[in-house]
């Protein structure tokens, strides 16, 4: 479910013991939602480093997006201060 504040634990048995089905599935769950998180986060700190997003912007393709802008953007920012090193070391 989304939005769900419900946690689900994973099932953990002694060497040897097999799972149940609906621990299995309790574990299923309990991974997924471990991923989803951890996704959720990734975005989350890319609306933190990226300048032109904000948290409002919650579209993952926006923050996609911008993200791969702004990539392009240090890359060629980069370029550039190479550049004028290199002609300041003549």
């Amino acid at each position: 479910k989304r939005g769900s504040a419900a946690r689900v634990s994973r099932v953990i048995k002694k060497k040897g013991e097999l799972l149940t089905e609906p621990e299995k599935k309790a574990n299923h769950i309990a991974s997924e939602q471990k991923r989803r998180m951890n996704i959720r986060v990734g975005y989350d700190q890319l609306i933190q480093i990226v300048p032109t997003l904000t948290p409002s912007q919650r579209s993952e393709a926006l923050i996609l997006q911008k993200t791969v802008e702004y990539i392009k953007y240090l890359i060629m920012e980069r370029e550039i201060l190479e550049g004028q090193m290199k002609e300041a070391n003549r």
